[in-house]
Formats: C-alpha cells, structure tokens, sequence
C-alpha cells in the first residue's frame, strides 16, 4: 500500500503541486486562488482530447437510448438475450458502450492528486518543501514564504480563505454542476415512464446537491477547482454539440442533394425535355 501512494505521489501528487507553487511564485500579485484557477484550466485543457471523446460517447450513447428501449421492450426480460440484441445494436452503430466511461476513468488519479495538493498546499507548506523541486524552492517568493510560514495567506482576491471552507463557493460549484449535467440530459420524451430515464434525472437534482453537501466541508481551493472545472466544462460542452449539430446539417444537405439528384422524371419533365 504505502509504495502505491508513493508511486502516486511521484507520479501525480508531486507535479501537480510543484506546477500550482511554480504559478503562485510567478503571476503578479501571488493571489493562490488565482494560481488554482490557472492550474485548473491548464488541466482541463491538456484533458481537452479525453474530454471531447467522453462526450462524443454521451452524447452518441444518449440518442440510442430509444432503441436501447426498444431492445429492452423486445428481449422481454431475458437478460442473456438483451445483452446480445445491445451488442448487435452497438456495433450496427459503430459505437462503444464504454467510450463515455473511459477517458472519465482515466481523469480519475488527476482528481485524488488535485485533492491532495489542494488539502496538503493549504495547511502546512513548511512541510511541503521536501515535495517540492530545487527550481521552484528556489524561487523568491517562494522561498520566502517556507522561510516563514506565517506570511503564507492563501486566499482569492484577499477576501476567501482557500484554506477553510467556504459556503459561497460550495453553492457555485454546485450551480455550475447543474447546469454542466442539464447541458448533457437527454431529452425527456412525454408520457416516458423509463425507470432509468426517470433514474438519471433523479441524479442530475443529486449529483449537484452532493457536490454542495462535501465542497463546504473542505478547503476553498476544492470547491474553487469544481467551479472552473465546470465552467470550462460547460463551454467545451458547448463546442462540442455545436460541432455535432453542424455536421447533422451537413448531413441533411448532402442527402437531400443526393436524393433530389436520384428521383426519377416525371412525364411531365419528360414531355417538356421532348417539346424544347
């Protein structure tokens, strides 16, 4: 156990941490609430690829679902035999029922290292030095802030304390994750009584309210990286089914040229091509 939380920290924990005191020692005015915004957005950018594959999945897996119904209503309850009739389904389509959960798997080890940074870069940064690299120690500030602890203030624009919880901040990640996750639900059909339709909507109200419930228990820096992480989030969504809706136009186009191009004569057009 204690070599995988090493190989972690190495791998994940420590970076990340050097990267967020490297951008507090450089910006102007060393705000750490901006240097975690900063460390947060230069994440989700580097995700961007899993990010954008992530919702490509959702997106494909959520306009499947009234065959996935379909399959279900068929199969009768027959497990072994809806499981088949879903993979047939998905590879009709081309689509891989784990492309969604994947690059969000993948996201995970960034997720427990930022929780890690965040708790640890917050309380004791005395005791952060022997994490951090010669580059970044040696910096001024830096260093001066090791040296004496006590002048160490963490705080976004000098008026939220990163290190103690914050209730304001709790809320707006939880507003923020709301409108990410309403971005991204399907379309509720009238009169549908899907149990897991009826489920995911019950979770796009928990989801948010959890995310609340445990931001303001924690450091102000947590609460602070879901709310840009999601507001990021929202404008990548937002790319993202823009582009999709672009390409189903195209789409739409080409067909409708191919189709008009395909229709044969009528005898009209054909006694009008004889007369010129």
């Amino acid at each position: 156990m204690e070599s995988i939380i090493h190989l972690l920290t190495v791998v994940f924990v420590q970076p990340l941490l050097n990267l967020l005191f490297l951008i507090y020692g450089v910006i102007p005015g060393h705000s750490f609430g901006i240097a975690v915004i900063i460390l947060t957005a230069i994440i989700r950018f580097a995700l961007w690829p899993l990010t954008a594959k992530q919702l490509h999945g959702q997106k494909k897996m959520q306009e499947l679902a009234p065959d996935i119904a379909k399959v279900k209503q068929q199969s009768k309850g027959d497990k072994q035999k809806e499981s088949q009739m879903l993979m047939e389904l998905y590879k009709e389509k081309e689509i891989s029922p784990f492309s969604a959960c994947l690059p969000a798997l993948l996201q995970f080890p960034f997720l427990i290292a930022l929780y890690f940074v965040f708790q640890k870069s917050t309380h004791d940064v005395q005791a952060l030095s022997g994490l951090l690299y010669a580059p970044i120690k040696s910096l001024p500030f830096i260093q001066s802030i090791i040296q004496n602890p006590s002048s160490f203030t963490p705080s976004l624009f000098g008026w939220i304390n990163m290190a103690t919880p914050s209730i304001p901040l709790a809320l707006f990640a939880g507003i923020t994750q709301y409108i990410q996750v309403k971005m991204l639900a399907p379309k509720k059909v009238p009169g549908s009584k899907d149990p897991q339709a009826q489920a995911t909507q019950m979770m796009n109200y928990t989801f948010p309210l959890l995310t609340v419930f445990i931001a303001w228990r924690l450091p102000a820096a947590l609460p602070l990286y879901w709310s840009v992480t999601n507001l990021i989030s929202i404008g990548q969504q937002y790319i993202i089914m823009r582009e999709e809706v672009e390409e189903m136009e195209e789409v739409k186009i080409v067909s409708k040229k191919t189709s008009t191009k395909a229709l044969p004569k009528t005898k009209k057009q054909k006694a009008k091509k004889k007369k010129g």
